[in-house]
């Protein structure tokens, strides 16, 4: 604090210098002003310059400390001369500048002199502060002093106070010494007389003890009678224990084997449609194909045999009842053999419930014209119908090769024309159209548009099937009740994973049945 205090007197010196300096050359202007005034002709004598400041401004009306020199404004009194008017505007220009000049450095001494009053007060209150804080400590010091002094003679007062009790408890052990060995010797002389009673107690003692060993060896031959009988209850009780514990488990297993019995008679009777099959002598109703159980599957090759399958199923259902329809569906069917073809358009034909079939996905060939010629078929929408010429082997000389042509055409006459001639055209067109759909000669129609050609009665959407009444077994519950020797059915075979040459993983899927498409998700060529 006290360097800030020499710090601001000295600036204070400085900024007094450049007043006194900035006043003696007002003085010298001013003189130089008046020496310069000439007097002229026919003009007034004015005053050089008015003062400028009132006396109450002055250093004197200033409350300064005395060691700072008093400032006092530049000389106002006047002259009078006479000079140009321009040189006197002027002159008074300069006065009031150095005035003003003046004024600031008087204020900023008057600040600056403040600040050194601000400062010094600053300073006694730091030391008065500083002298309280002694004090305090100097209090706190005498307060601590006597504390010690009193915790010394608190400490002396402990000591004697625990001296006097060690020596009170050194009397009082001694006493208790003293005490203790009077006891044992007390002790003493009565445990010797104890002794002797005891010895007398004994002997009687062993006399009774005698009496009672005869008692209790009687009485122990009584319990092992009593133990015996006892033992023998145990195990008849045992016995007809275990026979009643046999008894309740067969309860137990007979009542289990009526549980197990009706929970799977209730399985069965809920793994199957009881409700009675019904039958409708037309069974497209409100849009929808209802099917029962009267109907006969056609899939994949139409071989030996095959005929025979469909003509037993088609009289037997004839000969149950022969009002409601029979239906024969065909999934997926390639054709194949003209005379069981024929076989079973025969028998369908004179069946006297009708016989109508039902496409799903494909029908070619002998399915085909079997679709066409019905009394009535059914096929969904994308189901496929595909007609072409028949596919034969010839065979041996010309001759036999002729004989072969002629029974190839006799089985077209036969088969084909009743088609073409539903069609509504000769079978050379029918031939012609057929080339001209494909090069191969395979026309292929969706159903919708095979309606308009006549090989489908009509296109339907919904195929009710009233005919499974049994709950599907499930692929987990197939796997369970197959042979392990059986091959696995399509669902159930999983895609073996294998590695190309490349390195690269991949998984080969099943040859399509013909017509159809692979239609799946496969950037990485994962499936092949």
């Amino acid at each position: 604090m006290k360097q800030n205090l020499i710090s601001t007197t000295i600036i204070l010196s400085s900024i007094l210098s450049l007043l006194a300096d900035n006043t003696i050359t007002q003085a010298n202007s001013e003189a130089i002003v008046e020496k310069t005034t000439v007097d002229k002709p026919n003009q007034t004598v004015t005053p050089t310059h008015q003062p400028l400041l009132d006396k109450s401004l002055t250093s004197e009306s200033i409350n300064i400390t005395p060691s700072l020199p008093s400032i006092a404004p530049p000389n106002s009194s006047s002259k009078p001369s006479i000079h140009p008017q321009s040189n006197l505007n002027n002159a008074k220009i300069n006065h009031i500048q150095q005035e003003i000049e003046w004024l600031k450095l008087q204020n900023a001494a008057l600040s600056l002199h403040n600040l050194i009053q601000t400062e010094k007060y600053s300073q006694e209150l730091s030391e008065l502060q500083q002298d309280k804080d002694k004090l305090l400590l100097q209090n706190e010091l005498a307060v601590e002093k006597r504390r010690q002094e009193l915790a010394q003679l608190q400490a002396e007062k402990e000591k004697i106070l625990l001296e006097n009790e060690l020596q009170l408890a050194r009397q009082t052990q001694l006493l208790t010494q003293l005490e203790t060995t009077k006891r044992q010797l007390e002790l003493e002389n009565d445990i010797h007389d104890q002794e002797k009673r005891q010895l007398l107690t004994e002997l009687a003692n062993e006399k009774d003890r005698l009496a009672l060993l005869n008692a209790i060896q009687e009485e122990k031959n009584k319990q092992q009678e009593l133990q015996i009988q006892l033992e023998t209850a145990k195990l008849n009780l045992a016995m007809t224990q275990v026979e009643f514990e046999k008894n309740q488990r067969g309860l137990n297993l007979e009542e289990l084997t009526q549980k197990i019995s009706a929970r799977e008679q209730r399985e069965i009777w809920e793994s199957q449609v009881n409700d009675p099959q019904e039958y409708l002598p037309e069974p497209f109703v409100d849009g929808h194909l209802i099917i029962s159980d009267r109907k006969i599957d056609l899939d994949t090759i139409i071989v030996s045999g095959t005929a025979e399958y469909v003509n037993e199923r088609i009289h037997y259902y004839n000969n149950k009842n022969t009002q409601y329809p029979i239906f024969l569906i065909i999934d997926r069917c390639y054709g194949g053999s003209v005379m069981e073809g024929s076989k079973i358009l025969e028998v369908m034909h004179n069946s006297r419930a009708p016989v109508y079939v039902v496409v799903k996905t494909l029908a070619a060939s002998m399915a085909a014209v079997i679709t066409a010629l019905a009394k009535r078929s059914y096929a969904y929408p994308n189901a496929i119908l595909v007609h072409h010429q028949m596919l034969s082997f010839a065979f041996g000389n010309e001759r036999q090769i002729a004989e072969q042509m002629e029974i190839a055409q006799e089985w077209t006459k036969r088969v084909m024309y009743p088609v073409a001639k539903k069609m509504g055209i000769t079978m050379a067109e029918f031939t012609k159209k057929m080339y001209e759909q494909d090069s191969d000669g395979n026309w292929r129609e969706f159903a919708d548009k095979a309606t308009q050609l006549k090989w489908v009665d009509q296109v339907i959407s919904d195929i009710r099937d009233a005919s499974i009444t049994n709950k599907p077994i499930d692929i987990l519950e197939e796997a369970e009740t197959q042979s392990t020797e059986e091959e696995p059915t399509f669902h159930q075979q999983t895609f073996t994973e294998k590695t190309d040459v490349r390195g690269q993983r991949y998984v080969e899927l099943p040859q399509l049945i013909p017509l159809d498409f692979y239609y799946l998700y496969n950037p990485h060529n994962y499936y092949r």
